[in-house]
């Protein structure tokens, strides 16, 4: 039987080292592509048509800003996590989620390290615009948060948090830390049936009510 996983490349330390005991091949999609939910879903739905001699594809995706919607299994089985985003994935059992959206920006080792992190984004405009007016631009974009939640899933080194502490510094933020782990993917592949996960069979699309709540 062939298991594929789709996923986002922020979260690819993390899977392929807690689901390496696993028969599943892994596809990756650059994370970058988040800012483009059009041209992630179009990524997305190419990688899923690509898999011509599949039983049944893992997406570790959540809704993504609707990139998700109308994504299509063709031939074999799709599956799902129903969570909105990565966020949600590794901070599946935090119930004060909500909260901390509203004060906190989340970065991770793929977040920090990523071509979409958020230290590639200042040095991007640093190249641009000197250094001076790239800390004065990126200080309004965060000007909302008060702290960098670093979450630790357990494939960090101790220079991503210094590259953290470093940001936060910049931006004049305050850290704090959390542990987050992708137990949700492990059971997605364990094939259990229940209200965390979607599941479409060859011919359906997913709807944007398939995430809302099954309580």
């Amino acid at each position: 039987m062939k298991r594929v996983m789709i996923g986002c490349s922020v979260l690819k330390k993390e899977v392929e080292t807690m689901l390496d005991y696993s028969d599943i091949e892994f596809r990756w999609i650059k994370e970058q592509l988040h800012n483009t939910p059009d041209l992630l879903h179009i990524e997305i739905q190419k990688a899923i048509d690509n898999e011509t001699d599949t039983d049944i594809i893992y997406l570790s995706y959540g809704l993504c800003g609707k990139a998700l919607i109308d994504i299509q299994a063709k031939i074999c089985p799709v599956v799902v996590p129903r969570v909105d985003d990565c966020i949600a994935m590794i901070l599946y059992d935090r119930t004060d989620l909500r909260g901390l959206r509203c004060s906190s920006y989340f970065v991770s080792q793929g977040w920090l390290w990523g071509e979409d992190g958020i230290g590639y984004e200042h040095d991007r405009m640093k190249e641009k615009y000197g250094e001076k007016r790239a800390l004065k631009i990126t200080r309004a974009m965060f000007k909302n948060y008060q702290y960098l939640l670093f979450i630790r899933t357990g494939v960090e080194t101790e220079g991503d948090k210094q590259k953290c502490e470093a940001m936060a510094k910049k931006l004049g933020l305050k850290v704090n830390e959390t542990s987050g782990d992708i137990h949700i993917l492990n059971e997605m592949i364990r094939d259990s049936e229940d209200e965390r996960f979607i599941l479409l069979k060859p011919g359906e699309a997913i709807a944007e009510e398939m995430f809302r709540s099954t309580d």
